[in-house]
């Protein structure tokens, strides 16, 4: 399906996608990116919170969400875009129990924390699985996305497509640093949202409003699926949400990199809290107009062709101009995600395996390096993007599932180890061991599919086993009370690492702040939260 573009279609996409990435790199070179680590890896540590907001929603929704998430709404319904609503919980979370501790030691990197709490190995494992996660998961799937849509608009080989987008943005990202991906995201946040509003507005129009959709498909119009639904049961969903999404929110390198950032706690919170609001609009903006295109085009889609949802809308919706703006968006919002991925492994790399074992490793080098390792990572990105390619079950889908697997071994270990002071470095050892084992088996049945899986692990396909959600969740609560027996029994932590890495429950409760305090700010998004999955229920 090849898009018909304009030549109003092309001079708008060209201003928005020069005139955004000039503006990165210009803020890169004002503040002069490259000339310490710390600029070059946390952008001096100076980003203030609309910013650091604009910057987690925009990583967050890279051309996965544009495309994917609209893809698997065609197929499944409004449930696809569930997860974008548990955001108030996983970053609620994040904010009160876990950002503290790392300003507290001002951290570069989260596994620099595992090294305070633990022990200088867990450092390296859990900085290799981030570089792992990162790779396999949000670098594959946006380079994908991109690929696919590009395909569709000038019908390039998608494989060769995933290739060029990779060397373009590897470019970009060694020049601009995380300075260029910060204030780039800030202006291609407003581009995303304005171009998808506008397209789920038509959409809307075009099928008789809310009540039209209700009417056409309301089986697609419920975010709530029943427990036993195999793919988006929003018990299975919720549950999640308490592993992988506090994970995603909190833990993973990607993301808490733009809280890091920010020059103080207050700063990183209030940013984490605009993320939330933005994180509302997801599901409405990218996934409802999914079910929009079903029930326009019913059954022109099937199986794997639902990866053309967002192209579908492009070309039957839009007039010239606008098809331009949206697929400006689009690409604008792969480039900003893609460097915010670059720049975070990059950063891994350099502080986590460099100068972790040379510690008088010189800042030029240690930028330098960062920079080879964008182009070494990019590369790995390009293969792991070709299993996207292959799978057939839906992006959004693929995301989610393998994310929730891959952070299963290691989430009690961390959570934990900040949340309480019992947990042992030894527990910790065998709890992710445990871990990585049912990890393992989760993801090769994934791989094999339903009725190969069934026949060699049939202990995974049980009703509240068979969606990814409730098998991790199961997972989870196993290695939580591995984690919890063996400290009993193991060498307690050092009350020295305990002091600077876990939370002090006997400290007061800092005092409200008024209209300015987080957790009115939370409390409100909370409500709100509630009132959609009430409307939509």
């Amino acid at each position: 399906m090849n898009l018909s573009l304009t030549f109003t279609d092309w001079i708008i996409l060209a201003i928005v996608m020069v005139g955004s990435l000039s503006y990165g790199m210009y803020m890169a070179y004002r503040k002069k990116a490259g000339r310490n680590s710390s600029n070059f890896f946390l952008g001096g540590r100076s980003i203030k919170w609309p910013v650091i907001g604009a910057s987690l929603f925009a990583t967050n929704i890279g051309a996965e969400h544009l495309v994917g998430l609209s893809g698997d709404a065609y197929r499944y319904g409004l449930s696809a875009g569930l997860v974008e609503l548990t955001t108030v919980i996983t970053l609620g979370f994040s904010c009160a129990l876990l950002f503290p501790a790392y300003f507290k030691n001002k951290l570069f990197t989260i596994p620099e924390f595992l090294e305070l709490r633990y022990h200088r190995h867990a450092r390296t494992f859990f900085s290799g699985l981030m570089l792992i996660i990162s790779i396999m998961t949000k670098l594959a799937f946006t380079l994908f996305a991109g690929a696919l849509v590009l395909n569709s608009v000038l019908g390039w080989n998608i494989m060769s497509t995933i290739f060029y987008i990779g060397l373009i943005v590897a470019i970009f990202t060694i020049i601009g640093g995380f300075t260029a991906v910060a204030y780039t995201d800030s202006i291609q946040t407003i581009i995303m949202i304005a171009g998808a509003s506008i397209m789920m507005f038509i959409g809307l129009n075009k099928a008789g409003g809310f009540n039209g959709l209700m009417e056409k498909v309301p089986e697609m119009m419920s975010v709530v699926k029943p427990y036993d639904d195999p793919v988006y049961p929003f018990w299975g969903i919720l549950a999640t949400a308490f592993y992988a999404g506090i994970f995603y929110w909190g833990i993973d390198q990607v993301n808490v990199q733009r809280v890091l950032a920010a020059p103080d706690l207050k700063n990183a919170r209030w940013g984490a809290m605009f993320a939330t609001l933005l994180k509302l609009l997801p599901i409405f903006i990218f996934a409802l107009p999914g079910v929009i295109a079903f029930a326009l085009f019913p059954g022109e889609l099937q199986g794997d062709q639902t990866k053309q949802t967002f192209v579908l809308l492009l070309d039957r919706l839009l007039p010239a101009g606008l098809k331009g703006l949206l697929l400006a968006s689009l690409l604008a919002a792969l480039i900003t995600s893609l460097i915010g991925v670059l720049n975070s492994v990059s950063t891994l790399f350099v502080r986590d395996f460099i100068v972790e074992f040379r510690p008088d490793f010189p800042e030029k080098k240690q930028v330098a390096t960062g920079r080879i390792a964008i182009l070494a990572v990019t590369l790995l990105g390009i293969g792991a993007a070709y299993l996207v390619y292959k799978n057939e079950e839906g992006l959004y889908k693929y995301l989610q599932t393998i994310s929730a697997y891959l952070v299963v071994p290691v989430f009690p270990a961390i959570f934990f180890g900040v949340t309480s002071k019992r947990v042992t470095y030894k527990a910790a050892v065998v709890s992710v061991l445990a871990g990585i084992i049912l990890a393992t088996i989760f993801v090769i049945d994934q791989l094999l599919g339903p009725e190969t899986g069934k026949q060699i692990f049939p202990f995974l396909h049980y009703k509240l086993t068979l969606n990814f959600g409730y098998r991790a969740l199961w997972a989870e609560l196993f290695l939580t009370a591995i984690l919890f027996t063996v400290s009993a029994f193991t060498e307690k932590t050092d009350p020295a690492k305990l002091e600077i890495t876990t939370i002090d429950y006997s400290k007061k409760i800092a005092p409200f702040e008024g209209l300015k305090d987080w957790r009115l700010q939370l409390l409100v998004l909370i409500i709100i939260t509630l009132l959609i999955l009430f409307w939509l229920s």
